[in-house]
């Protein structure tokens, strides 16, 4: 029921690899059929022992050589090299570049503190895992259950990858988000759909959004400066358009003060009186604060990652929704951009909402419901307690979901299919998702 807030990764066949190439070599070197030595290695119950910890990989590795009938063999197969994995290691620093906590999980022996000290990956994650300290191996749900514990975390707050099917299953079972790992391109693909916008650590996205809200601001002064300020604003029940811009220049002048960790009012510089104008001053200073910091900034936040691209990211949906408030209340024919909608949409159900579970607003739902856009990449996911599969699907443009999701359009009133249970759908709707 939470956003994506750690990465969680496999070590082999993902971080790091191992030749095949070598171990043949050593095989025809000793005169083994092929494949033989590691058919004993990981064959139960040796694997298992030595990535329990009840034994060690010096007698793993002797216990393959007695079984194979040749020790010279199993110990070159023992001192075989890897490759680290410059592009899955360069994603797990955008991850943490970006506020992302970033792990690894290894069904490992007692030589993986060496191994992994050997190319530095401490300093690439933020923690290593390893099955032999642990007591127990995935795809164990105790293994996840322990790594979830000392991160501090649920479930579906982690996104976990491995290149082995087989071992996902115990995270599935904890309500991670899994995919299995056949390469960066598609981890990356996995992580975009999940809701991680990995380009956060560039800065492209950050400064992106940062444009997009300077947008938004100059076209909802633009409404203020021609519009009539006692205009009723229909999506804001009880409210004018002088209301409206009051609203939401309180909240810029505290998204502000989170920003900076200051308070933002200069007690010598008067407020302007005019309305358009007070809220021009208050818009600037928050964009210019943001342009004045990369984005992994740190401040306090309204959701995680606490750092200043979170509040590019949400004043950026929170000006764009009260900017479609205003043009409507003017009589104006409002419309939001696809990418920009589909990224709200995914900050609705992936941050806002748990947010409003954690506050206690609102119960949590126990189904889960996938929200797509044929007009925007990737989907959004509301995920429930219950840790099954989506119990609905719902498939339509990226402003009309937004706009339902904001409690701007009623559903029946926008074009969307529907695949699945439609009271999930329903009792999600009804639920107040966002402040």
């Amino acid at each position: 029921m939470t956003g994506i807030r750690a990465v969680l990764f496999d070590l082999d066949g993902v971080i790091r690899h191992f030749h095949p190439e070598h171990v043949a070599a050593i095989e025809r070197a000793h005169g083994l059929p092929p494949g033989t030595i590691e058919a004993v290695a990981f064959a139960a119950p040796l694997i298992d022992e030595v990535t329990t910890g009840r034994i060690t990989r010096a007698e793993w590795v002797r216990a393959v050589g007695e079984r194979i009938g040749d020790q010279h063999a199993a110990e070159a197969w023992g001192r075989q090299p890897f490759t680290p994995d410059a592009e899955v290691l360069a994603l797990a620093d955008e991850l943490r570049a970006a506020g992302y906590t970033t792990a690894v999980l290894t069904n490992g022996t007692d030589g993986i503190p060496a191994e992994v000290a050997s190319f530095g990956l401490h300093d690439r994650v933020d923690a290593v895992f390893s099955s032999h300290e642990i007591g127990f191996a995935k795809p164990d749900v105790r293994a996840f259950r322990h790594v979830l514990d000392a991160l501090d975390l649920d479930g579906p707050e982690v996104f976990f990858t491995d290149d082995s099917e087989r071992k996902l299953a115990g995270a599935e079972e904890l309500g991670m988000r899994v995919h299995h790992f056949t390469g960066v391109d598609g981890l990356r693909a996995a992580l975009r759909s999940s809701g991680i916008d990995l380009t956060d650590a560039g800065g492209s996205t950050y400064r992106a959004r940062i444009d997009l809200l300077a947008e938004a601001v100059d076209g909802f002064e633009a409404v203020l400066r021609t519009g009539d300020h006692r205009a009723v604003v229909p999506s804001c029940p009880g409210w004018t358009l002088a209301d409206l811009a009051g609203h939401l220049t309180d909240v810029h002048r505290w998204a502000l003060g989170q920003l900076t960790g200051t308070e933002p009012d200069d007690p010598e510089a008067p407020e302007p009186a005019d309305l358009a104008d007070r809220f021009r001053a208050g818009a600037d200073r928050l964009v210019a604060a943001l342009r004045a910091r990369p984005a992994d900034a740190a401040c306090s936040a309204i959701y995680p990652p606490d750092a200043a691209g979170t509040w590019a990211r949400r004043q950026l949906h929170e000006t764009t929704i009260h900017l479609w408030d205003a043009q409507q209340a003017v009589g104006g024919e409002p419309r939001l951009q696809a990418d920009t909608a589909a990224d709200g949409v995914r900050e609705a159900v992936g941050d806002l909402y748990p947010r409003q579970v954690r506050l206690g607003r609102v119960d949590p739902l126990s189904q889960t419901v996938v929200f797509r856009f044929p007009d925007a990449d990737g989907e959004a996911e509301l995920v429930g307690t219950a840790g099954a599969g989506p119990a609905v699907r719902v498939t339509g443009r990226a402003e009309d979901l937004l706009l339902v999701l904001w409690g701007r359009r009623p559903l029946d009133t926008v074009a969307v299919t529907i695949d699945g249970d439609r009271s999930a759908l329903d009792q999600a709707l009804a639920t107040k998702l966002v402040p």
